[in-house]
């Protein structure tokens, strides 16, 4: 028997598909309000949108810096602390509701400065006032929109990815009626439109907070224990994040402004256009990368090199399968794309955005790959190599080759400096494990930056998955074999034998419904007659540690596997997470 890759397929897949819901929720009513706003509203709205666009990119740039807490929840889960899981998702929700007061307050009375600055350029008064009259109405609803993305990017964690998709599809239901009823039946322009999307993000956060009402959740808010280190390590983990949209909002911000210095305001209309356009694409990649984060972080903290091998080898053949397709796909047929976000009769504009979109279409061919890669380095401890790929990739390469072509070229210059930049991002994410590691990354485990002395040794592991009684009572007896062949009493490798077969066969006879696959995932590492177990498995919750509290009077011999290892355990921790169970005896 050997292991098999279900159990860490499945929570990839999970953890991806919350947290790529959660990001999407969070931008996906900006898009909805750029197809309103291009077919109701006119082009010269969508200029304004995207020249605003830099201050909601500045505002996710702070809440972004919070979204390490997924990476340092699943971190704290590996070991399973729970006190440490609570009291760092608490600190990080107090500190999100401080900053979206606080912007929304200044966002609502900065409003009318801000559409001067951004719109003054343009010549045109009444753009200003359409900058203005948006973030007005969008002020208000940013309390909810922070803690809906925060709130549904760990709901996966918190065993209820079903409340993410929940929260989005009301999120999005909702901003298109609200839209809707704004530019049909009231009117209300620009500030109408935000005023639907703060009202959308409402609704979602109204869908996510029926979580909390779950008696069996996993993470609970505390007062306890709370570490401003915590604060610290989430926000160095949220740095990638907020690279990304720090950087997106400096080159947003040169690109507006230099498009109006080599052309004119249909320019900008185009790249609000592809900005519209590749917003979700651009979501879900970013989903990828904390995904591959969050999975990496679990990996590393359990010292489970070859997790992180699939890990990342499952996340890079995902980009390439899913993402690199939708790029070649855009890159050919961009035009339709455009006419999603601006009446078909204007000609010019949906030209222009066709433009854009092609060339972004090529950059996100060969930049998809560098998010999953700089999500593990993340993960696995490497802040710098993942600071490095976001920083080129989001502020460097484009601001360079969009001003560099497009100054010598021109604005056909300056829409290929978009498809070069990515071309360099996927030579630089190359790059970067080819000179850690001495050798080129054929492989997608090659990307991977380990010391050599990371994890168990071969001789001292023994890994496996079970599938039924056959295979658990196999997998018994080879770990009574595994410790003794290393030294351990007979005793002692008799009573592993009799847990593993304890435990395990609980759970492939009791813990999965008719006509479910049984799966569990054994990881044993074992050296000098001490060692750590770990059992994942995603069947019906059992924790043995709150069993044996309530069956400790009742007949010694039952659960005699349980109660003799955890008498000789220095450690055990039992957490439900990810839809998972997660069992660490150390011995």
């Amino acid at each position: 028997m050997k292991s098999d890759t279900h159990l860490l397929n499945k929570m990839f897949m999970g953890v991806l598909i919350t947290n790529a819901i959660s990001i999407v929720a969070g931008i996906a009513c900006v898009m909805i309000d750029g197809i309103v706003t291009g077919q109701f509203l006119g082009a010269d709205a969508v200029a304004a949108s995207g020249l605003l666009q830099p201050v909601v990119m500045i505002i996710n740039l702070v809440g972004g810096l919070l979204g390490g807490v997924g990476v340092m929840c699943t971190r704290y889960m590996g070991k399973a602390q729970r006190d440490r899981v609570d009291q760092v998702f608490s600190i990080v929700m107090i500190v999100a509701a401080i900053y979206a007061v606080v912007s929304a307050l200044l966002v609502y009375i900065l409003a009318p400065w801000l559409g001067l600055v951004l719109g003054s350029k343009t010549g045109d008064p009444q753009i200003v006032k359409m900058i203005s009259d948006y973030l007005r109405g969008f002020a208000p609803g940013l309390l909810f929109m922070r803690f809906t993305v925060l709130l549904s990017g760990i709901m996966m964690l918190d065993n209820d990815k079903k409340r993410s998709m929940m929260a989005m599809v009301s999120t999005l239901i909702a901003d298109v009626v609200f839209d809707l009823l704004n530019v049909t039946v009231f009117n209300g322009g620009m500030f109408g439109m935000a005023v639907a999307t703060s009202l959308s993000n409402v609704v979602g956060f109204a869908v996510i907070m029926t979580h909390y009402f779950r008696k069996d959740r996993v993470i609970h808010f505390t007062w306890k224990g709370l570490k401003l280190g915590d604060l610290v390590d989430v926000v160095l983990r949220g740095i990638p994040h907020g690279i990304n949209m720090g950087c997106q909002a400096l080159r947003t911000f040169i690109f507006n402004a230099f498009l109006l210095i080599i052309a004119d305001k249909m320019a900008v209309t185009g790249l609000s256009i592809a900005n519209n356009a590749f917003s979700v694409l651009f979501a879900l990649v970013l989903g990828m990368f904390i995904s591959a984060s969050i999975i990496s972080s679990l990996m590393y903290s359990e010292e489970d090199k070859h997790g992180l091998e699939q890990s990342i080898t499952l996340a890079i053949k995902i980009t390439a399968a899913v993402f690199v397709v939708i790029g070649i796909l855009i890159t050919l047929f961009p035009r339709p794309l455009s006419m999603l976000f601006v009446k078909p009769d204007a000609a010019a504009a949906v030209d222009q955005g066709a433009s854009f979109i092609r060339c972004w279409g090529i950059q996100f061919m060969f930049m998809a790959i560098s998010f999953p890669v700089s999500g593990t380095y993340q993960g696995t401890m490497h802040l710098k190599h993942s600071y490095i790929i976001d920083i080129m990739r989001e502020g460097v390469l484009p601001i360079a080759c969009v001003i560099g072509l497009g100054t010598a070229f021109g604005l056909r210059g300056a829409e290929f400096g978009f498809a070069l930049a990515g071309i360099l991002t996927f030579v630089l994410t190359l790059l970067i494990p080819f000179v850690c590691n001495k050798k080129f990354p054929f492989k997608p485990k090659g990307f991977l930056i380990l010391s050599n002395d990371f994890g168990a040794r071969p001789e001292e592991l023994y890994e496996v998955t079970m599938h039924d009684m056959d295979e658990v009572i196999e997998t018994s007896e080879e770990v009574r074999s595994f410790c003794i062949e290393r030294g351990a009493k007979k005793a002692k490798a008799n009573m592993l034998a009799l847990f593993i077969e304890e435990m395990a066969g609980n759970t492939v006879e009791h813990g999965y419904g008719k006509g479910k696959k049984a799966s569990v995932d054994l990881r044993f590492v074992f050296h000098d007659d001490s060692g750590v177990i770990r059992l994942r498995d995603d069947g019906k919750p059992f924790d043995p540690v709150r069993w044996l509290e309530k069956n400790s009077e009742d007949d010694p011999a039952s659960g005699l596997g349980i109660r003799v290892v955890t008498g000789l355990a220095q450690n055990v921790n039992y957490m439900a997470s990810m839809e998972m169970n997660n069992l660490i005896i150390e011995l």
